[in-house]
């Protein structure tokens, strides 16, 4: 089934097709966003953060401050390698403060990690590129939920290193990037293991039942194997009742230092990257539209910068999972984003982060959704929120 007989009550993600194997974007697809850079391509994102750990010289008992507003998969690897991982605020506006992140600087520090969230580049960056310099510290960019954003898509040219995500903008088997911006960091390939056959064989399993039965069908198919998804959230004040992140979030040890697969590879090669961009950013608007004046809905980004490519439209909704498990039974592929929390980490007083990854959803926008999804995601929307 190709994207455009989706049928419009079908709000799900895009197949996966064996044609965009051999299909090619006359201006290079998405590879071409790395021209000239120092790249390396891993099987996916975690696995380059990982790497990243070791490209920086980052040694067992090193602390990194990250964002306490995190998916926990990403701060994981860090975890793996053996460093102390202390938690630096992020409210609703999102911002990575210099400000608040530098009395948090003691002597084992040794990397900052910052996040740009849902396409936004962090407002900071270069004070916190300054901060970094002035403290003699590394700084890691995390562009997994940027891919498209900036003046030059793909930019995460600040940090001493960047990682990227591509499984979250097309249709692709995973498929990460490591990029290297110090010009005194060695230029290794760090990725010399293949792609795990068993993950690539399972992915293959999943995109071929959606190929076969249709999306819908597919995708009801795989929910129902799944476990149940959690109910709403502990109070967030008790942050020893807060709820386990799903268990394949964390960091899979035998994954490290493996290469992209070719059905992520050479599938990047077939989308356009403008197109893409286009597409998303005119979703994003007519989503803007849609939920003005909504009641019981906040839109976490009100507005988009000239630069900004949204990976997808977040809202704040009370009683998320509810609703998200509401949705997602009407076809819908709206994720409670981020629900759950690492285990590992210290939770205590990040009452701010706790508040957006217990309230936040997402709804998706991207290019392969058109006007009539929109509408009828919304009005699915106004229905569960209406029904509570």
């Amino acid at each position: 089934m190709t994207e455009e007989q989706i049928p419009v009550p079908y709000c799900g993600d895009p197949p996966m097709t064996a044609a965009r194997l051999v299909q090619r974007d006359p201006e290079g697809g998405f590879p071409a966003l790395f021209a000239d850079r120092r790249v390396f391509w891993s099987f996916n994102t975690r696995v380059a953060i990982r790497a990243a750990c070791d490209l920086l010289g980052l040694q067992a008992g090193d602390e990194v401050l990250a964002p306490a507003y995190n998916c926990g998969s990403e701060v994981d690897p860090l975890i793996n390698a053996g460093l102390a991982v202390r938690l630096y605020p992020v409210e609703k506006d999102l911002r990575a403060d210099p400000a608040g992140i530098e009395p948090l600087i003691t002597s084992r520090t040794r990397a900052i990690y910052v996040t740009h969230y849902f396409g936004m580049i962090q407002p900071e960056l270069a004070a916190l590129r300054v901060l970094c310099d002035r403290r003699g510290l590394r700084l890691i960019e995390d562009c997994a939920l940027s891919l498209l954003s900036g003046a030059n898509p793909a930019e995460g040219r600040t940090g001493d290193v960047a990682v990227f995500c591509f499984y979250k903008f097309v249709p692709v088997l995973q498929g990460g990037a490591l990029v290297v911006n110090a010009p005194d960091l060695a230029a290794y390939t760090p990725f010399s293991q293949p792609a795990p056959r068993k993950t690539v064989a399972k992915t293959l399993v999943r995109a071929g039942l959606a190929n076969v039965l249709g999306p819908a069908r597919a995708q009801g198919i795989m929910r129902a194997l799944r476990r149940p998804q959690p109910a709403d959230a502990p109070d967030p004040a008790d942050t020893d009742q807060l709820e386990d992140m799903p268990g394949h979030y964390y960091f899979d040890p035998a994954l490290r230092g493996t290469r992209i697969s070719a059905f992520a590879a050479r599938p990047l090669q077939a989308f356009s990257v403008q197109g893409a961009i286009a597409a998303r950013r005119a979703n994003w608007q007519e989503y803007r539209d849609l939920l003005d004046g909504m009641a019981d809905v906040r839109l976490l980004m009100p507005d988009l910068t000239p630069e900004t490519c949204p990976l997808n439209m977040p809202v704040m909704v009370a009683g998320r999972d509810r609703v998200a498990r509401a949705l997602q039974a009407r076809g819908i592929s709206v994720t409670p984003w981020w629900a759950g929390f690492n285990r590992n980490l210290d939770w205590h007083g990040q009452t701010g982060a706790i508040a957006l990854k217990d309230g936040v959803l997402s709804l998706p926008l991207h290019q392969f959704l058109g006007t009539a999804h929109l509408h009828h995601i919304v009005g699915q929307l106004r229905q569960v929120l209406s029904s509570a």
